[in-house]
């Protein structure tokens, strides 16, 4: 995005400063805790790391659940570590929170249903992500209203915290308790037919070409009113 933006090039979704912030989890964790948007327990010391197991260790900022592990011991941790510091020198170890899994596309500030992710196996890593087959997708997800509604709520005030615009989506956890925990944003959530944003989009009747139109338009309009 900056590279575009310093060659005058158009583009949709957020601006280069949204996206850094939100691709680096320490900082938008850091960002949600300031905005009262509850997140997993998390620490950046790799050396003395005061969580408990089991815990769940990521590189700070890569997407798509790459060199992600989740650990049980002692031995497990020094493992995911060794496998998370290729992708960055940043390493983060989180709380594992035991739940669901949902997520939240937001455009321009509005909410689209919730969307639940249910692995048939493992977690929602790399494999279930992108393999045809390996996730249950729940669109409207099967919730409270309430509980939907405080999800959506928060998704929207997390973008705006991050300072994302056009669209974006948020992951969410919801443990046996019923409390939400925000993960992380998705400043370019995947954009195919059956990616989980326009799948939410599909559920309130905007179609894949719908929202494709719609997305080029906000963009449009953001540069028409920078001139």
């Amino acid at each position: 995005q900056a590279v575009f933006d310093l060659n005058g090039i158009k583009y949709t979704g957020s601006g280069y400063d949204g996206c850094m912030l939100a691709m680096d989890k320490n900082i938008s964790k850091m960002i949600a805790c300031a905005h009262q948007i509850k997140t997993a327990k998390w620490s950046m010391n790799t050396k003395a790391a005061s969580l408990s197991f089991p815990c769940v260790v990521k590189p700070a900022n890569c997407g798509s659940s790459i060199g992600v592990a989740m650990v049980n011991n002692g031995d497990e941790l020094a493992s995911a570590i060794r496998l998370a510091e290729p992708y960055d020198n940043a390493v983060l170890i989180e709380e594992k929170i035991e739940g669901r899994e949902f997520s939240v596309g937001v455009i321009s500030g509005r909410a689209l249903p919730v969307i639940e992710m249910a692995p048939v196996t493992g977690f929602y890593d790399y494999k279930n992500k992108y393999q045809a087959g390996s996730t249950v997708e729940t669109c409207p997800a099967d919730l409270p209203e309430k509980t939907a509604r405080v999800m959506q709520e928060y998704a929207v005030a997390a973008a705006e915290a991050l300072g994302l615009t056009t669209y974006a989506r948020m992951d969410f956890l919801l443990n046996a308790e019923g409390k939400i925990f925000c993960l992380e944003a998705n400043t370019l959530p995947g954009m195919t037919k059956t990616s989980l944003l326009p799948q939410e989009a599909q559920a309130e009747g905007m179609d894949f070409p719908a929202l494709c139109e719609k997305l080029i338009q906000i963009s449009l309009e953001k540069y028409e009113g920078s001139l």
